[in-house]
């Protein structure tokens, strides 16, 4: 197979322009983001509403810890919401987005290891009264495993724009 004619370049006034797109990436983890940030803080507003409930479930009105029914959501909707926020930032390709979102991480991982470590003790005293000794620590102990788990593997979902997309994010 041949080509033939002559090349032809384009007038000498003319200039070519050739314009990088932007990846879709940063967007589609920023929407995913403002969906589940947006579900983290109606869910967190519902659990307040419920504490009442969950403390007479745990006889955590014979407790010091009952106040913990009432902190947890609030630091759920804090998390969720700059979760929420930080996907905002990555929808608009901003590379602060992704700290926002380990910000968002950090305080859900805070939240989860003073979780398990008050309800594995409100476990405890109630487990004691019941005959279980014992009970809290290994409620303890599974809740601090499942929020390393949770915060390694939402750390790295979290970084993936920077690292898939890392020069389409804006610095700003």
């Amino acid at each position: 197979m041949t080509i033939e004619g002559a090349p032809s370049l384009p007038p000498a006034s003319t200039t070519i322009v050739y314009a990088d797109q932007k990846s879709g990436g940063p967007r589609v983890f920023g929407a995913l983001a403002m969906l589940f940030g947006g579900m983290g803080v109606i869910g967190s507003l519902l659990e307040i509403g419920r504490a009442g409930d969950t403390i007479d479930l745990f006889s955590a009105d014979e407790t010091s810890y009952s106040f913990w029914f009432y902190v947890d959501p609030i630091l759920g909707i804090a998390s969720a919401a700059l979760f929420a926020y930080a996907g905002f930032l990555l929808w608009n390709y901003k590379k602060k987005g992704v700290w926002m979102g380990l910000g968002a991480v950090g305080i859900n991982t805070v939240n989860g290891v003073l979780g398990s470590i008050i309800i594995g003790m409100i476990t405890e005293e109630v487990g004691e009264e019941a005959g279980l000794d014992g009970f809290g620590a290994l409620i303890t102990s599974g809740g601090l495993f499942l929020t390393a788990i949770g915060a390694v593997c939402c750390g790295l979902i979290v970084l993936l724009p920077l690292f898939m997309n890392g020069n389409d994010l804006d610095d700003e």
